[in-house]
């Protein structure tokens, strides 16, 4: 009976563990030409728990790195401004998964498939520069006029914020427990400075330091740089930012042998 079994396939495929690996990219304020110069590396583990043939649903917790500097493209606003970042971000999202074609690990007919996903996402962040050697934090710096709200307007901006995960992919199993994939995911957040760019040029009043502090080194790095020349003019875009992860999955399947029932001998799962 258990060869029986196994030659009609009858295991349930519920539940998937894997890891991702890949790239990180942001578009913003900074990369708002959509550059992919600068990708960092991103990495995160899942867990899939797989509804029938068609969907599943996929919880994950990831890791990565963006990065932007101006100087990178040609656009003439980006070189005038001169601003950069990093940041790492760390994300845990929750997704629903669906699949175009029906996938069954278990099948020689349905092992691959594209697929889509989205759910939400929540990741925290905390952008930094680079000044003379060092990297400094630059939310605490208030480098939009923050640190001093009753005259700016700005409020300080939180450190984490929700996203929409936008997930499209093609994956195939092989060695029947195994599973590989290549996947793309734009998230869309809510914040507005993952690269602490947002708004406009603050007066260095608003600064902690006035136009001689860290603060004002590092909220204007144009060619005018302190003297004050771009106070009012527009710093970022004033749109909710977005980042991308990018990479290649690879996911084990713990198969198990569900026995036939008297009343329904075929119903193997």
């Amino acid at each position: 009976m258990f060869v029986l079994l196994l030659g009609h396939g009858a295991f349930s495929q519920i539940h998937e563990f894997g890891l991702f690996g890949g790239v990180a990219d942001e578009f913003g304020s900074l990369n708002n030409v959509a550059s992919f110069k600068q990708v960092k590396p991103a990495v995160s583990a899942f867990y899939r728990y797989n509804l029938k043939y068609r969907g599943a649903w996929r919880n994950s917790i990831s890791f990565g790195q963006t990065q932007f500097n101006d100087n990178s493209v040609k656009d003439a606003w980006n070189q005038q401004r001169n601003l950069s970042f990093r940041s790492n971000i760390i994300e845990v999202s929750s997704m629903i998964e669906f699949n175009f074609f029906k996938y069954d690990k278990d099948s020689k007919k349905h092992w691959f498939t594209p697929y889509i996903a989205t759910g939400l996402a929540i990741f925290f962040f905390n952008p930094q520069a680079q000044y003379n050697g060092q990297w400094y934090y630059l939310q605490p710096l208030g480098t939009e006029g923050e640190t001093d709200p009753s005259y700016s307007g700005v409020k300080p901006y939180h450190l984490y914020s929700f996203a929409i995960p936008l997930v499209g992919g093609f994956k195939f199993s092989f060695a029947r427990f195994w599973n590989v994939a290549i996947e793309a995911g734009l998230r869309q957040t809510f914040t507005k400075y993952l690269d602490d760019a947002s708004g406009k040029y603050p007066s260095y009043v608003d600064l902690p330091g006035g136009s001689g502090g860290l603060a004002a080194a590092l909220s204007n790095r144009s060619a005018g740089g302190a003297d004050g020349a771009e106070i009012g003019f527009q710093r970022g875009l004033g749109s909710f930012d977005k980042y991308l992860f990018m990479g290649i999955t690879i996911s084990y399947t713990i198969m198990k042998i569900r026995c036939p029932t008297v009343s329904a001998p075929n119903a193997y799962r």
